[in-house]
């Protein structure tokens, strides 16, 4: 549960975000998934994000969020998972594993942690010189393996757990003609919502300043999205496309519906966590570097009935980025806990 205040906030952060990453694919050499994916992660760490220009950095969030009755707090990390070198050829320099955490120190049985494999794709531009993004533009086809590895997975986790991260122009950044399209498929679409809850009073926000953020360039969605066009991403927008910015918002939101079609959380209070499913405690074993939950993937994956496994099948992601966000950080522990009598 965040304010729609913050929720504004963490959108506005995080569009930076997606800003600076999104630039690079619209250089003269377009930037591939890897090192996109590199940049990404550098900006979602605390230590290293300083290296780029943010025009709202993520002190400014911090405070931001603090002058909320100094309620709420968030911090970012990043890690490099520490796998042991026999699960090097499992490892994919282009995946990122996404742990959101929920910490509610006030009521701490409404704790919740969610973790997310993302796997990056670039949009291809329609002409390279010069360079040309259309509607029409889409991603490299996913080769044998690749559609392979992604079956194998959400056979295994069920599909609310591997999302696809998708690397696009921004609309602002494109020529003029595709820009307009791209924004009559947005509004086609978001002007049928029903302005409600936090996430639908921002949706209004947006239309009617005509901000920015809904013209992302970093989007997320289900694996079974994968024959998406540039068009389509917008035309789905909030919907089963969602940008990187408002995607980590709305985990973080009032949205009970955007919870169920995503993933499970797990309950941190109160001792629920054996009631979470085998597919959450396997995912949040692989982004912890837990050497049982890793053989247990690879057993699983062996164990299908499936012929022709790819013997380069890379179904580890090398980083960990965890977001966290805390309500009542700042209280005297002994006094955190709403008093019931």
């Amino acid at each position: 549960m965040i304010t729609p205040k913050a929720f504004q906030h963490i959108i506005k952060h995080f569009d930076e975000v997606d800003k600076i990453v999104s630039a690079r694919t619209v250089r003269k050499r377009p930037w591939l998934e890897v090192a996109l994916t590199s940049l990404l992660c550098d900006l979602l760490d605390e230590q290293t994000q300083d290296d780029e220009k943010f025009n709202y950095t993520f002190k400014q969030l911090q405070d931001d969020l603090n002058k909320e009755d100094s309620l709420f707090g968030i911090n970012l990390s990043l890690e490099t998972i520490e796998f042991n070198s026999i699960y090097e050829r499992y490892i994919s320099q282009s995946d990122i594993g996404l742990n959101l955490v929920f910490e509610n120190k006030i009521e701490p049985e409404y704790s919740w942690s969610r973790p997310y494999l993302l796997q990056a794709k670039r949009l291809s531009p329609k002409k390279v010189n010069p360079l040309f993004y259309s509607e029409a533009s889409s991603f490299a086809s996913v080769d044998k393996d690749q559609q392979k590895r992604i079956a194998l997975l959400n056979k295994i986790f069920g599909d609310s757990y591997l999302k696809y991260l998708l690397f696009c122009p921004r609309p602002d950044n494109i020529d003029n003609d595709t820009k307009i399209k791209l924004a009559y498929l947005r509004n086609k679409t978001l002007s049928s919502q029903i302005f409600d809850y936090t996430t639908g009073l921002q949706i209004y926000k947006e239309l009617l300043e005509n901000s920015e953020t809904l013209k992302a360039g970093i989007f997320i969605t289900n694996t079974n999205n994968n024959s998406l066009n540039f068009g389509e991403i917008h035309n789905q927008i909030l919907q089963s496309t969602f940008p990187f910015s408002w995607f980590i918002a709305m985990n973080f939101s009032d949205s009970n519906k955007f919870f169920n079609n995503h993933s499970e959380i797990k309950i941190l209070g109160k001792g629920k966590y054996d009631e979470v499913s085998e597919s959450h405690k396997l995912v949040e074993g692989i982004l912890s570097g837990d050497e049982r939950k890793i053989e247990e993937l690879i057993r699983k994956i062996k164990d299908t009935e499936e012929n022709d496994i790819p013997n380069n099948i890379q179904i580890l992601p090398k980083h960990k980025i965890t977001i966290r966000c805390s309500v009542g950080d700042q209280l005297d522990p002994n006094k955190q806990n709403i008093r019931r009598e």
